[in-house]
């Protein structure tokens, strides 16, 4: 179903200097495992390192958590091959070395598989199609001396996913949702539409090898679901209203802007699958997603905001709150969780009531 390429530098410690590269596969649980095996990430347009090992680290399901004793809807359960289910595969590196610096085009590391699945909806045949994970490294230079920095000792992580990808999803509701990319250094971070690419034969050269996938009209890399999807470049908040169900591929790139430098860039490619979700049991009611509160108040338009800007170092204390009015057979209340995703070191500690 996709998956994405990170690393991290190391700044501590006997190996400081190097890299951890982890590696994230996503599979539908339908169809043919993933080998736990160690797997092996190439690297393109570098002199001297060709490719590295990632060794498997964890297994885990990752499918949405529902009431099945009130919903009367049965939990998705990877092991048994729940269609919708969603597995997640964890591959880490030991350190690398990555002596050097990047040319103007970049280091590029990759990992290629087949297959996808055949009941893929935007894309043209989509079971004679793989898919290739990749992720970019750039050169910076220092913009006081004017000289490229050496990648070895390393400098900079790339971004990294906070959130899990939403995988399994209702049709017939308006749904926003953030990938939530983070930047160690805090540098800018740029969102935008990504191409998934199949599997390739030969050396590393997109669109030729690997080919990009063709998709199926009307849908494009700009609009890969149903319902008018949005990408906002600066949050990353993906918004659509889709009314048709059916298995969609999605690629979303990030960009890693230091000092207006282009230093990294990684993908995430998953696999959305929107469905008609049945009614609330013993009703006619659909399952409506629960009303938010917006804790904010815009200076601008004195309207109610999710957002806002502080200055640093402030304590920010704020009220939010959700009420979900639907019932389960018209008298049990569904219960209503918050979630705190830490994206920073600095986050303060937030309490909810």
């Amino acid at each position: 179903m996709g998956g994405e390429i990170t690393w991290k530098c190391i700044k501590a410690g006997p190996d400081i200097g190097k890299y951890i590269f982890t590696m994230k596969v996503y599979r539908d649980c339908s169809g043919i495992t993933v080998s736990t095996l160690a797997q092996t990430i190439q690297v393109w347009n570098h002199p001297t390192v060709t490719d590295f090992t990632v060794d498997f680290i964890l297994q885990q399901d990752v499918s949405p958590i529902c009431d099945p004793v009130n919903s009367g809807n049965p939990q998705l359960n990877c092991a048994a091959g729940d269609p919708g289910s969603v597995e997640e595969y964890i591959f880490e590196s030991s350190p690398v070395q990555l002596p050097g610096i990047p040319p103007n085009s970049g280091w590029q590391f990759t990992w290629d598989n087949c297959c996808r699945n055949a009941a893929i909806t935007n894309i043209l045949n989509p079971s004679s199609e793989g898919f290739t994970l990749r992720a970019s490294m750039y050169p910076f230079i220092d913009p006081t001396t004017g000289i490229p920095t050496p990648a070895d000792p390393c400098f900079d992580s790339s971004p990294e996913f906070k959130e899990q990808p939403k995988t399994i999803l209702c049709t017939g509701f308006p749904f926003s949702y953030s990938h939530n990319a983070f930047d160690e250094e805090l540098d800018e971070l740029i969102y935008s539409w990504g191409e998934p690419l199949s599997d390739f034969l030969g050396v590393y050269n997109p669109p030729i090898d690997p080919p990009i996938l063709n998709f199926n009209a009307p849908y494009s890399v700009s609009s890969p679901l149903p319902g008018a999807p949005t990408l906002n470049p600066i949050t990353g908040e993906v918004s659509y209203n889709a009314n048709i169900a059916g298995n969609f591929v999605t690629c979303i790139k990030v960009e890693s802007w230091k000092c207006n430098q282009l230093v990294a860039e990684i993908y995430r490619e998953v696999q959305v699958v929107l469905i008609t979700c049945p009614t609330m049991p013993a009703s006619p009611i659909p399952n409506n997603p629960p009303q938010v509160s917006a804790p904010f108040i815009d200076s601008a338009t004195s309207l109610p905001s999710f957002d806002t800007t502080v200055f640093a170092g402030s304590l920010v204390t704020f009220v939010i709150d959700g009420v979900d009015g639907d019932l389960y057979n018209g008298n049990i209340p569904q219960e209503l969780v918050m979630e705190v995703s830490r994206i920073c070191d600095i986050l303060p500690s937030l309490t909810y009531l």
